[in-house]
Order: C-alpha cells, then sequence, then structure tokens
C-alpha cells in the first residue's frame, strides 16, 4: 500500500530512488517502472513529475550539481600540500563507493543534451572556483585563472575515468597524480598565465 505524501515529498522521494538507481546501474539498464516501485509510486506520477527516463535522469544531475561542490572543503588545517591531499582523498572516496555514479554523471554521462552539458558546465565551474578561493585566499576569481582550473579539472576528471573503468593506474596512482597536477597548477601554471594576462593590460 503506497503511503500518502504530500506532492512535493513524493517528488523528492521519486528522486531519491532515481539517484540510487543511476548510482548502481547503467543508464540503459534503469527502468522507470523499477524507479517507481522503488519510491513507491506509479510510472504515471513518474512521468507526471519528470517527463521520461530522460527528464528523471537530468533532475538527479541537477541535483548533483547543488550538492556535489560541497566535497571541496575550504576549512581544512594546513598548507596546500594538506589541503589538496585532503580534498583528493575526499573525492575519490565517493567516487569508489559509487563508481557507476560517476560514469552516469560526471565522466561525460550517457545522454547528449544541451541541459546536461549545462549542468556539466555549472558543476566544473563551482567546483574550479571553490578550489581557486582555498589557493588564492579569496571569492574574487580572475577569469583566467577560472579558465585554468577548469581545464585542470578535465584532466582530473579524465584520470578519474580511466581508473575506475580500469584502462589507468590504481586508485595510489590517481591519487598521486591529481596531487602533484594541481599544486603544479596552482603553484605555477596559474601564476605565468595572471603574469601573461596583467602585461597584456598594462599600458604600453
Amino acid at each position: 500500500m503506497r503511503r500518502r505524501l504530500d506532492p512535493e515529498e513524493r517528488r523528492k522521494e521519486i528522486l531519491r530512488a532515481a539517484a540510487r538507481a543511476f548510482a548502481a546501474l547503467p543508464y540503459d539498464e534503469v527502468h522507470v517502472e523499477a524507479v517507481a516501485a522503488a519510491a513507491g509510486a506509479s510510472r504515471a506520477l513518474v512521468n507526471h513529475y519528470f517527463g521520461d527516463k530522460r527528464g528523471l535522469y537530468l533532475a538527479v544531475a541537477q541535483e548533483m550539481v547543488e550538492r556535489m561542490p560541497g566535497v571541496v572543503r575550504r576549512d581544512v588545517a594546513g598548507g596546500p600540500e594538506e589541503m589538496v591531499a585532503a580534498n583528493t582523498a575526499a573525492w575519490l572516496d565517493i567516487v569508489e563507493s559509487s563508481p557507476q555514479a560517476f560514469l552516469n554523471f560526471v565522466s561525460g554521462g550517457p545522454v547528449a543534451d544541451r541541459r546536461l552539458d549545462e549542468f556539466h558546465d555549472d558543476l566544473r565551474d563551482r567546483i574550479a572556483r571553490r578550489m581557486l578561493a582555498n589557493h588564492l585566499g579569496t571569492d574574487e576569481i580572475p577569469a583566467p585563472a577560472l579558465t585554468v582550473m577548469r581545464a585542470e579539472l578535465s584532466l582530473i576528471e579524465q584520470a578519474v575515468r580511466d581508473w575506475v573503468v580500469g584502462r589507468g593506474g590504481d586508485r595510489r596512482q590517481t591519487e598521486a597524480l591529481i596531487r602533484a597536477s594541481i599544486l603544479a597548477t596552482v603553484r605555477q601554471v596559474i601564476p605565468a598565465v595572471l603574469d601573461v594576462a596583467s602585461g597584456e593590460r598594462s599600458p604600453s
């Protein structure tokens, strides 16, 4: 017997069930009927709130965009090495606990959709800003620095994907790659790019 819930709570329960399904299975193996059953709802109700499986998937992706940047902590004690090590370990812990969710939502995704591209772009932007705020000590992020860190995140995503699908190194090697790459980016690449940008703005 289905529980009586108000519409917003019912929608959230369907969304939670969908998030669990997409975290456990490839996109093609997730069925709306199974999500509805797990949420104690009907297929018709799922369609009412989300339209179809693609709409359900995009709703879960949007929720992840709101939640995932918080993985990058801004209260880690110590210097840059400790901060990068702690945040890298936390990120890889999440991926290791649910590799299918990473493949479904972060690493390209199985659905070609303009909205999904926008979600990925927004997620990369939010994470890059938090990372740069840690290293620059300010929320006022120069545009060139943001461009560099977004590119760095693309590199990280590829390294993690290779690890997840067994094409790259193990976790320890992947973690070392990410830590070294981020530190090189904030210590060498970003200062060099900002120097160039500053020179271009200087009067001749």
